[in-house]
C-alpha cells in the first residue's frame, strides 16, 4: 500500500485488506507486526511498486556487531562496548547519523534517571498541529550535573521555554537530534529535580508509518480523523521530547485534549474527562506502572466503545475496553470474543496480569498490525475482519503485557525477550485450543532457516527489527528449551521469570533470563542457548547407528553415532526415536562436543530408528540444503575488493527483476532494474562494479544486496574490503 501522508483519506472497502492477510496466513501463522522493519512478503508485493528509491529501506536486515561499519567508517569486528557505544549519538552532532531503527538515543541522557513524565499535549487533527508540555522528574547519576540532554528529533516542532521552578532556562535545542537543556546550578549524584519543556508546531513522521501519524479515514463511506502514535523502536522523541530508551521506564500520566467530537485514549486509568472550552474536551488518563517511551501510547477517532468484565480463574478481574471505528464494531466483538479465556491461558502460563487494577484492552488505528502499547494495544484496521481469524495476533499482543511491557529489555540488543516471548504465546493459545498436535504444527510453520540466515542474529539485531527471525527463531528456543527441560520446569521457568524476582515492572536481559533457566533446568545451557541466538545457521548434523546382538537378543543393542560439523559447536540433547511393535519408543542423546556415540539396550529389535522426528531441535542433516527455484544463488569474489561482484540467480521465467544495494546502516545507495536480461536454462549472472547509484565507488564495508523477482525478494552479505 502507498505511504499515507498527512491529510489523505485511507480508502478501506469490504476485504481490501482481506487478500493481503490471507496469502501471508497460508504461508506464516504470523503476526504483521508494528515493529516488522522487514514486512510480510504479500505486504511486501504490494509496496514493492513504489519507486527504487526510498526514504527508509523497510526491508532490508543489515550487518551484525560481529562485523559493522561504524560511524568514522571504518569496517572491522567491534567488541560489545564498542558496539553500545556506536549505537548512541552525542548530542553535539546534527543528528544526521541517528536512526530511530537502530535504536540510538543521546549519549549523555544516560546521566540522568527518568522518574516520572507528565505530558499535556493539545491535538488539532483539523490542523496537523500539536502543542505539548512534559514535566519531567530525574535523578542525577552524575555528580556536578550540569546540563540535561533530552532526545528530541522533530525538525517540525519548536520547544518555545523551559522551566524550573517557574523560571525559564537556556536551552539548545539542536536540530534532528537533543534537546540541551542548562540548568541552574550542578546537580550531585542521586539529588532529585524537576523541568517542563513547552513546544508545538506540525510533527512529520519520522520514518514510513512512525511517530505520531494523522491520517483520515474512509471505512465503507464513514469518514473521520484518526491520530495515533506507534513509537518503536526509538521514535517516541519524534513528537515529544524524552529519554528515549528502554532501560529507562518511567511513571507516566497523558492529558489528551481534542474536538469534543473525539475520544482521546492513552495507557492506564482514565481519571477525567472535561470539557475545557466550547469544542474541547480533555481527557487525563493515568499509568500506574513505570514504563518506556516507547510503549507510551496516544490513539484520537470518533471511537464506539464496548467492554467486558472478566474475572480470570484466578481471580483477576480486569475491564476488556476496545475502542474502534463505528463500522468495524461487529467484527471487532468477534475478534476480541476470546480475549478473556486468552487472559485465563496467560495467567496459567505466566502469572497475574501485570497491570492490576487497570484495563485490557485495544484502540483502532490505521495500520498493517498492531502494537502492544501498555494496557492499550493499538490494533491495524486490516485486522479487524470478523471471523475469529486474528486470534494469533489479539495472543500475541497480550502476551506483551508481559513481555516487553511489564519486564522491558534493558537494551535493544535483547528486543527477541519480547517478541519471541510473544510469538511463543501464539504457540500456548494454539496448544490450548487444539492440543499437543496443533501445537507442534504450529511451531513447525513457524521454521524458516533460509530467511533466518539472511536476517541475521536473534541477539543483538540491526536494525533491532530485522525481520521475523527475532520471532520465530526467538520462539523456537523457547520450544527448544521446553522440550530440553520438561514441561513442569519450563512452564515453572515461564511463571518465576514473568512474575517472579522483582523483575515485573523493571528491565532484563539476555543473561538474566539465561541464569533463571539455568536455575530450573539444574544445568549450564550457556552452550545450548548463545549458538542459536548468536548464530544465522544451525547445526549440521551426521547420524547414523548399527544393531548388533543386544542384552534382548540380536539387533537389540543399537549404536547410534553423531557427528556436528558447522564450526561452531552447539549442546543439544537430540531425541532418538525407536519403533518397536508399532510402539515408538524416545531415548535422550546429547551432543555437546564434536562427535557422540551412544550405546542403547532396546527391549525388542527395532523397526525403525529416527533422529527428532517430532522436529524438537533446529538441525540439519550434513550435505542438506533448501533447494533455489528462483532467486539468488551465490554472490563471489565475497570478500571483494575491486572490480566485479558477480551475482549468479536462478529465474524461472522472465519478468520484473530489480538489484538493489543497501549499506551497513539500511540505507539503499543503489538501484537498478534488470528485467530485460535474458533468461538462462540453469542459471544467470549479474555484475555489480561496486559502485554506488551516482557512480562513485563504495568504501569498504559491509553491504546486502538484494534481487526482486516479481516482487520476491533474496539477500546476500557483501563484504568490500579497502
Amino acid at each position: 500500500m502507498d505511504r499515507i501522508e498527512h491529510g489523505q483519506d485511507w480508502p478501506l472497502a469490504p476485504g481490501s485488506l482481506d487478500v493481503l492477510f490471507s496469502r501471508v496466513r497460508r504461508t506464516h501463522h504470523l503476526p504483521l507486526k508494528h515493529k516488522d522493519t522487514t514486512v510480510p512478503m504479500a505486504h511486501f508485493l504490494l509496496l514493492s511498486i513504489l519507486t527504487c528509491v526510498m526514504a527508509f529501506p523497510l526491508f532490508v536486515p543489515v550487518a551484525s556487531h560481529a562485523a559493522t561499519v561504524r560511524h568514522d567508517g571504518h569496517t572491522h569486528p567491534l567488541t560489545r562496548e564498542e558496539f553500545l557505544e556506536a549505537k548512541v549519538v552525542g548530542a553535539d552532532k546534527d543528528g544526521a547519523d541517528k536512526d530511530g531503527a537502530l535504536g540510538d538515543a543521546a549519549a549523555l541522557s544516560s546521566r540522568y534517571d527518568v522518574l516520572s513524565y507528565d505530558l499535556d499535549l493539545r491535538v488539532d487533527p483539523g490542523t496537523t498541529h500539536l502543542a505539548g508540555a512534559v514535566l519531567m522528574r530525574f535523578e542525577s547519576l552524575f555528580d556536578g550535573l550540569s546540563e540535561i540532554v533530552m532526545d528530541f528529533t522533530a525538525t517540525d516542532l519548536v520547544v518555545s521555554r523551559v522551566e524550573h521552578g517557574g523560571a525559564e532556562l537556556a536551552f539548545r535545542q539542536m536540530e534532528g537530534d537533543s534537546l540541551v537543556i542548562t540548568l541552574p546550578a550542578g546537580l550531585a549524584m542521586g539529588q532529585r529535580d524537576s523541568l517542563l519543556v513547552q513546544y508545538a508546531g506540525q510533527p512529520v513522521e519520522p520514518a514510513w508509518n512512525r511517530g505520531l501519524m494523522f491520517r483520515n479515514v474512509n471505512r465503507n463511506g464513514w469518514r473521520a480523523p484518526c491520530v495515533a502514535s506507534h513509537s518503536e523502536v526509538a521514535y517516541a522523541k519524534s513528537w515529544w521530547p524524552c529519554k528515549d530508551r528502554p532501560g529507562d521506564k518511567a511513571m507516566t500520566s497523558m492529558r489528551i485534549t481534542v474536538p469534543d467530537t473525539l475520544v482521546a485514549v492513552s495507557n492506564g486509568s482514565l481519571v477525567e474527562d472535561t470539557l475545557v472550552e466550547p469544542g474541547w474536551r480533555r481527557m487525563h488518563w493515568v499509568e500506574a506502572y513505570p514504563m518506556p517511551t516507547y510503549l507510551v501510547s496516544v490513539a484520537i477517532s470518533p471511537y464506539a466503545f464496548f467492554q467486558e468484565d472478566c474475572v480470570t480463574a484466578g481471580g483477576t478481574d480486569v475491564p476488556l475496553m476496545h475502542w474502534v471505528f463505528p463500522p468495524d464494531l461487529e467484527d471487532a466483538q468477534v475478534e476480541f470474543s476470546d480475549l478473556c479465556e486468552m487472559m485465563e491461558v496467560c495467567e496459567g502460563h505466566f502469572g497475574p496480569y501485570p497491570f492490576q487494577g487497570e484495563k485490557y484492552g485495544h484502540a483502532e488505528y490505521l495500520w498493517y498490525g498492531a502494537m502492544e502499547h501498555t494496557t492499550v494495544t493499538s490494533i491495524g484496521a486490516g485486522s479487524l475482519v470478523g471471523d475469529g481469524s486474528r486470534d494469533w495476533l489479539v495472543a500475541h499482543e497480550l502476551g506483551h503485557q508481559w513481555f516487553g511491557d511489564s519486564i522491558t529489555p534493558r537494551f535493544w540488543a535483547d528486543v527477541w525477550l519480547n517478541e519471541g516471548f510473544a510469538t511463543y504465546t501464539e504457540a500456548l493459545w494454539r496448544e490450548h485450543e487444539g492440543g499437543p498436535e496443533a501445537y507442534r504444527d504450529y511451531v513447525r510453520e513457524l521454521r524458516n532457516e533460509i530467511g533466518w540466515a539472511v536476517q541475521g542474529p536473534v541477539y543483538d539485531p540491526v536494525p533491532v527489527f530485522p525481520g521475523r527471525v527475532i520471532y520465530e527463531k526467538g520462539a523456537w528456543v523457547l520450544h527448544m528449551l521446553r522440550r530440553r527441560m520438561g514441561d513442569g520446569a519450563f512452564f515453572g521457568l515461564l511463571t518465576d521469570w514473568a512474575s517472579g524476582g522483582n523483575r515485573p515492572g523493571g528491565t532484563v536481559t539476555t543473561e538474566e533470563f539465561l541464569a533463571v533457566a539455568e536455575s530450573w533446568a539444574g544445568e549450564e545451557l550457556d552452550d545450548f542457548l548463545w549458538p542459536y541466538l548468536e548464530e544465522t545457521t544451525s547445526p549440521l548434523i551426521s547420524f547414523h547407528y548399527s544393531l548388533s546382538d543386544g542384552d534382548a537378543g540380536p539387533n537389540t543393542a543399537l549404536t547410534v553415532f553423531m557427528r556436528q560439523t558447522q564450526e561452531r559447536l552447539f549442546n543439544n540433547r537430540f531425541p532418538v526415536a525407536v519403533d518397536i511393535a508399532g510402539q515408538r519408543h524416545f531415548y535422550p542423546m546429547d551432543l555437546a562436543g564434536r562427535v557422540a556415540q551412544q550405546v542403547i539396550q532396546l527391549p525388542a529389535a527395532p523397526d525403525t530408528v529416527l533422529l527428532d522426528p517430532e522436529t524438537s531441535v533446529l538441525w540439519q542433516a550434513t550435505g542438506s540444503s533448501a533447494s533455489v527455484d528462483e532467486g539468488l544463488m551465490a554472490a563471489y569474489p565475497n570478500p571483494a575488493q575491486e572490480g566485479y561482484v558477480i551475482l549468479r540467480y536462478r529465474l524461472s521465467a522472465a519478468g520484473k527483476v530489480v538489484f538493489r544495494v543497501f549499506d551497513a546502516r539500511g540505507r539503499e545507495i543503489l538501484c537498478r532494474d534488470i528485467s530485460g536480461y535474458p533468461v538462462q536454462p540453469d542459471f544467470n549472472e549479474f555484475g555489480w562494479d561496486l559502485r554506488d547509484g551516482d557512480g562513485a565507488d563504495v568504501p569498504a564495508g559491509i553491504y546486502w544486496v538484494t534481487l526482486e523477482i516479481q516482487g520476491a525478494r533474496s539477500v546476500r552479505k557483501v563484504t568490500v574490503l579497502p
